[in-house]
């Protein structure tokens, strides 16, 4: 039976750009923050500065106005990164993290693949993701991002790391292994692969790098089950024999594991 899975894209937050804040806003409200409360600091000071000085209230609804198209481009921009952690979390409560690092199908200046390593939690309270070159993609590299993350958002290194790409199983493991973290692989990354879904939709598609034509990013990796199809459903089941002489037969070919070499006897 098929299992249908729905993904709330709520919880996604926009690409943040690190970008230079303008001298209105501090540093510290620019940065690590989704849209919406974004969106939120900057009315509540474009209202405060409005309300201060009688002589610049001509001039601020077109000041205003130039800021929200700014940062509306800055949040809509492909290429930018995101760095986000849930503000009502604990950070000492995010012990767990899911993380994939491979390429994606999008070309940099060189022609070369971009890298980029995604990190969220279960409940997507953490986002994290930034582009590598393909020249630097390492256990070393990958080491020192996961330290980035924690010091940038700052939440502990996490006890546990799952990821579901086997390809990926010795850098991970690597890096896991040199900071103490417990690397799990793992086909249940559910809220990551969901993720990646919706980001090859409304990010990597719109990156001026993207490659038309190429395969879905989870193509190989799909962890969810899928409807069987009708030719192939059983009617009955049965138990049978079969002579000696098949089994060995079957043992030749190219299916180790499946079929033992019996010896024979006779």
């Amino acid at each position: 039976m098929a299992t249908s899975l729905s993904f709330n894209s709520a919880g996604i937050k926009n690409p943040i750009t690190n970008f230079t804040p303008s001298s209105k806003f501090p540093p510290s409200t620019t940065q690590n923050y989704p849209p919406h409360i974004k969106n939120f600091r900057k009315t509540l000071q474009c209202f405060s500065v409005s309300e201060s000085s009688v002589s610049s209230a001509p001039l601020q609804p077109e000041i205003g106005k130039g800021i929200d198209e700014e940062e509306e481009e800055e949040l809509d921009d492909p290429t930018s990164e995101l760095s986000y952690l849930d503000p009502e979390t604990v950070p000492e409560s995010v012990t767990d993290w899911e993380v994939d690092f491979c390429s994606r199908p999008i070309l940099d200046i060189r022609g070369k693949k971009v890298w980029e390593l995604v990190v969220c939690d279960a409940s997507l309270s953490l986002q994290y993701t930034k582009y590598f070159p393909n020249n630097v993609i390492n256990s070393v590299t990958l080491k020192n991002a996961i330290v980035s993350i924690s010091d940038e958002l700052g939440v502990p290194l996490p006890e546990k790391i799952r990821f579901f790409r086997s390809q990926m199983q010795t850098i991970i493991t690597r890096a896991c292994n040199e900071l103490g973290i417990k690397p799990i692989p793992s086909k249940r990354c559910l809220s990551l692969v969901l993720w990646l879904e919706e980001r090859y939709e409304t990010v990597y598609t719109r990156h001026p790098g993207f490659q038309k034509g190429s395969k879905p990013l989870l193509s190989l990796d799909n962890p969810f089950p899928m409807e069987l199809p009708e030719n192939l459903f059983g009617e009955k089941w049965a138990f049978v024999q079969l002579p000696f002489s098949g089994m060995y037969i079957n043992s030749s070919r190219d299916v180790t594991g499946k079929f033992a070499v019996l010896q024979s006897q006779y």
